[in-house]
């Protein structure tokens, strides 16, 4: 059979759709000075799709995630740069191609091709010239999911694209397609039908003109999967792609599946085939350059998630066929071991042509390196891919998150640490095995931890002793068996944290922890039976390869929640379109018809109960399990009775799988979509983007914690961000109607960080610290110049102004934040002064000390006039009780040793002056006769002075050999010595020893007496002048130091 082209797709027209998608989002950001940190983990990254490697430097290389982006490492792995973050709809990567002749030259096709249930999709085909920094949309825009992108190495304005097309639906661009000019247009030079795209692409080593593909047909719905059809099967054109004969020699019979090729580098003529078929699936060979076909085993595993098979490149008996374990045969495909060590689920994987020892492989834990030809592995666990479903949280201090990962367990982690580095991969432990879902914390005992893995399978864990208990409901003998989502709900009730409920396709409720179940409803799905569902016009009880991968039962409860206003109040929504509620756990009421313009059987992705009035409910929808990337989100007022959409000011393509309504303002209300978030400030009257440096990224998972205000964010691919202190989110409303506005503060409290990771090098993953101190954030109208905050004690006294460079940054358009490190006012040492000593002993140097806990008022300061002040308490460190008398003379003593480093310092800086007047007048002498000998004398007295001052002050000529701020000189001047004392003092939450104190008063002693020494030398310059008779050149007079505050 012989297949030739079609039609002719121009870029600029594929890429008007993409356009005007990403059109829908605000192009600018409001929220400037919000900035989520991510914190991990990184203990295990998520789906990797490809791999690209320089093949003349294999330290440099690409990396293509399910949902996370796209990576670059031009280190071996030991850094990565982020390179798909700006775009706004596109997450998940399908494949990478370098340019062999071109390093800089980078090809991506987005939209991963692994066929799963929680697949992304992708807009089409990228370039970059810049090797990555850079990108440009080069159109298939319809295509959803590419496979595979080969470059030819003699022309490479020449492109082949393997097109998948939508996992969800028909149409669209799919089939090969190829570009000859750089990929302004586009030809498709192969093509099945609607129902079927190209998911593999091989090219001939020696020659340009022979290329393979296989073309696959399959469909995924909510209910099912139907991997294979007529459509699939193995091609080869000779002609670059004009025509294409289907390859069946040897091949089986009847409708195929997923097909993976791969050709011998040594010698083009062998080939290695993964062919899944209903009766003959298995690892075939051709020896005749695809002419005739021989099945080698039967060894296949899962093609419709993996698929990839590798021949080395030394050796054509030895290949690689990738699936849940990697499969390695040395007898050309007869027979296989499996290496195990590494991650489970492989995906890619490139071996170094020139030294086949050298293998990258890609898993869904993450990136993997062999050094010896598989036999051992380095994990690369410093990418941050974690593809989290949900997220919870304990109330301890700070407090800690839990939540389940895609293929990667479920963890617990704290979400700050005392380490100045920032959170590790070690500060987080697995609580649970599997794909990791829902974890809820009980909030009477945060021991006690209730995860699951799919399918319902629940536990009960004590985090101290690990002891976990099975407590999943069984149906009693006699009654069908439960059908569970993949992904099912668990939840403790807000009204009693020994009630417990899930929900398979009923609902079940515990009194006593999961111990045992009371079912409260009766069947609330449609209960379909899938095998008369149709896919690609074949019923489901008739699918022959894959049936239903993925998809354990159809008819679940995916969305289970209580009033938090009142007990007994539930919803319940169905991955058939069902939804249901109660007043009282016993009686249900179905509302699915309340929500005018849902599709039928659209997947309820969240209900939410408000936390503030029991009436109002909102709920949302995900179709796109359907080929709808609408976006359907509702709200009732009267208690589910009436519900109005409110979704209409999202983007459209942006699928909506979270929503979060605010715990502080019943106005502001959350969605987390395929490709980002979104608040809305008015219960869905328009949607504003949260971007700043958070990633375009699925958000599966939004939560407040209650104490901290802090808003926690679950993403499907980049792991876990906290935006701390979400008031601005809040009170942006009436903020924004003010032409400058200071929210609200939260209280912060002090610690001592710590420096305890030693010297790590640049390969290990730091989650990200909340800034120390308290969060100040305000609103601009418009961008200002002249912005300051004013920090006031209880007793109205000033203890910090924050301004200049310290503000100027945070004074644009829109939401601003500063930190204020609960610090009185640093120092200002003028240039050429040098530093004070202290720093490397606990926070000394020119840093303010700690001030006392207690309330504190700020006052935004714009353009001189005072727009508002807001009260923030400072508190101590939980760790480190301390009596309010030792802590003022702490406070006192630190602060006394600071008033005098400032008095220390100005002196410096008038020594320095000083020392400059000096100069000129050895200057003069040089130059001028008779010079009387009183002056000379004059002048070598103050000379003598002014170098005893220096060594006191450390400061002048030779600063470096006398103390200026290196630590072995620190003694040999009284300024290092207070700084040094001061940051002694500083650098612990206790008393100050009595050597401390003592010191301080001598060196108060000191300075007293350091102090009148140099206003005598401010005052003796100019009378030097006078008697060396140079009056004309006479300095202006420096203002006298001090005086010293009173001590306290």
């Amino acid at each position: 059979m012989t297949v030739s082209g079609a039609p002719r797709v121009r870029a600029e027209q594929a890429a008007a759709g993409a356009l005007a998608r990403q059109a829908a989002v605000p192009a600018a950001d409001p929220f400037p000075g919000l900035v989520f940190r991510n914190i991990g983990p990184a203990t295990m990254g998520g789906r990797i799709d490809d791999l690209a490697v320089l093949e003349s430097n294999p330290a440099v290389f690409y990396v293509g995630t399910a949902t996370g982006g796209l990576w670059k490492t031009v280190n071996n792995g030991t850094t990565w740069e982020v390179l798909f973050d700006d775009l706004d709809d596109t997450v998940s990567i399908g494949d990478i191609a370098i340019n062999p002749n071109d390093a800089n030259a980078v090809w991506v096709g987005s939209g991963e091709n692994n066929n799963r249930q929680s697949t992304s999709w992708g807009n089409g085909v990228y370039k970059s010239t810049d090797g990555g920094r850079t990108f440009t949309f080069m159109g298939l825009g319809t295509s959803k999911m590419i496979a595979r992108i080969v470059v030819d190495p003699v022309d490479p304005d020449v492109v082949y694209v393997a097109a998948l097309g939508s996992v969800w639906g028909a149409g669209g661009e799919r089939g090969v397609y190829k570009t000859t000019d750089g990929g302004l247009t586009w030809n498709r030079i192969l093509f099945v039908d609607a129902d079927t795209g190209a998911t593999e692409l091989v090219m001939d080593p020696t020659n340009n003109k022979v290329l393979y593909a296989a073309t696959y047909q399959r469909r995924r719905a909510t209910w099912g999967f139907n991997g294979g059809g007529p459509g699939s099967a193995m091609w080869k054109s000779s002609d670059a792609g004009r025509t294409w004969v289907k390859l069946t020699n040897g091949v089986p019979t009847g409708p195929l599946g997923r097909i993976g090729m791969d050709v011998y580098r040594k010698n083009p003529n062998i080939l290695y085939a993964r062919i899944e078929h209903a009766k003959e699936s298995g690892t075939y060979r051709s020896d005749d350059a695809g002419q005739t076909w021989r099945k080698m085993s039967d060894v296949n595993p899962r093609p419709m998630y993996f698929s990839q098979i590798r021949i080395d490149p030394t050796t054509d008996s030895r290949i690689y066929v990738l699936g849940v374990d990697l499969h390695i045969s040395d007898d050309g495909g007869r027979t296989f071991t499996l290496q195990e060590s590494l991650h489970d689920d492989h995906h890619a994987m490139w071996i170094n042509p020139s030294n086949p020892n050298h293998i990258i492989e890609g898993t869904d834990g993450g990136i993997g390196i062999s050094y010896d030809r598989a036999k051992t592995w380095e994990a690369i666990d410093n990418m941050d891919l974690g593809q989290f479903y949900h997220v919870t949280y304990d109330m301890e201090t700070p407090y800690n998150l839990y939540g389940g990962l895609q293929d990667n367990y479920t963890w617990g982690g704290p979400s700050a640490v005392r380490s100045r580095q920032g959170i590790v991969n070690d500060d987080w432990f697995s609580i649970h095995g599997g794909d990791g879902f829902e974890a809820q914390v009980d909030p009477k005992d945060p021991r006690t931890i209730y995860a699951e893995s799919q399918d319902g399978n629940i536990s009960r864990i004590d985090r101290v002793s690990n002891e976990r208990k099975s407590i999943r409901p069984v149906p009693a003998r006699g009654e069908p068996p439960l059908r569970w989502n993949w992904n099912t709900p668990i939840l403790i009730s807000p009204h009693d944290s020994n009630t417990i409920y899930v929900a398979a396709n009923k609902v079940f409720r515990s009194t006593d922890r999961g111990h045992s179940w009371t079912a409260i409803s009766g069947e609330l799905t449609e209960a379909t039976d899938r095998d008369g569902l149709s896919l690609m016009g074949v019923k489901a009880a008739e699918f022959e390869i894959a049936k239903n991968d993925g998809v354990q039962s159809y008819g679940n409860i995916v969305s289970l929640v209580e009033s938090p206003k009142q007990a007994g109040v539930l919803y319940a929504g169905t991955d058939d379109g069902k939804v249901h509620m109660t007043k009282d756990a016993k009686t249900w009421t179905d509302i699915t018809s309340k929500f005018t313009g849902v599709p039928k059987n659209a997947y309820v992705s969240r209900l939410v109960p408000s936390a503030h009035d029991v009436s109002v409910v909102y709920a949302s929808f995900d179709n796109h399990r359907a080929d709808d990337m609408g976006t359907y989100v509702y709200a009732s007022v009267d208690g589910g009775n009436n519900f109005r959409s409110i979704g209409e000011g999202l983007p459209k393509g942006h699928t909506v799988a979270s929503m979060t309504e605010d715990p502080k303002n019943p106005s502001v209300l959350y969605s987390g979509t395929e490709f980002g978030l979104f608040v809305s400030p008015d219960r869905g009257g328009k949607w504003l983007r949260v971007k700043s440096n958070l990633p375009t990224v699925p958000i599966h998972e939004i939560v407040f914690h209650p104490r901290d205000n802090d808003m926690i964010v679950a993403t499907h691919g980049r792991s876990i961000w906290i935006l701390d202190d979400a008031t601005p989110l809040q009170q942006q409303a009436e903020a924004m109607k003010a032409d400058a506005y200071l929210f609200d503060l939260r209280g912060a409290a002090q610690f001592n960080q710590a420096n305890d990771r030693g010297f790590v090098a640049d390969k290990p993953f730091f989650g990200k610290n909340p800034t120390y101190g308290a969060p100040i954030s305000f609103y601009l109208s418009k961008p200002q110049t002249n912005v300051a905050l004013r920090i006031r004690d209880a007793a109205g006294m000033q203890v910090r102004e924050i301004t200049g460079n310290d503000v100027r940054t945070a004074s644009g358009t829109g939401i601003n934040r500063v930190y204020w490190d609960l610090r009185h006012q640093p120092l200002v040492v003028a240039g050429g002064v040098g530093g004070t000593g202290g720093g490397g002993f606990g926070g000394g140097g020119n840093n303010g000390p700690n001030v006392l806990p207690g309330e504190y008022r700020v006052t935004l300061v714009v353009d001189g006039k005072d727009v508002a002040t807001k009260a923030v308490r400072v508190s101590g460190d939980k760790d480190m009780p301390m009596a309010d008398t030792d802590r003022k003379i702490l406070h006192d003593t630190a602060l006394g040793l600071h008033e005098l480093q400032r008095v220390a310092n100005a002196a410096a800086e008038a020594v320095t002056t000083l020392g400059t007047q000096v100069t000129a007048a050895e200057a003069l002498v040089k130059v001028a006769a008779n010079i009387p000998a009183a002056g000379k004398t004059a002048l070598a007295d103050v000379n003598t002075r002014l170098t005893d001052l220096r060594r006191r002050l450390g400061v002048g000529q030779g600063q470096g050999q006398v103390g200026g701020s290196g630590f072995g000189g620190q003694q040999a001047n009284v300024r290092g010595q207070i700084g040094q004392t001061k940051g002694q003092i500083m650098g612990s939450t206790s008393l100050p020893t009595v050597q401390q104190v003592r010191s301080a008063g001598e060196l108060r002693e000191d300075m007293v007496k350091l102090v009148s020494d140099t206003n005598d030398l401010i005052a003796a310059v100019p009378a030097m002048y006078d008697a060396l008779g140079a009056t004309g050149a006479k300095p202006a007079v420096l203002k006298p130091v001090g005086p010293l505050p009173a001590a306290r």
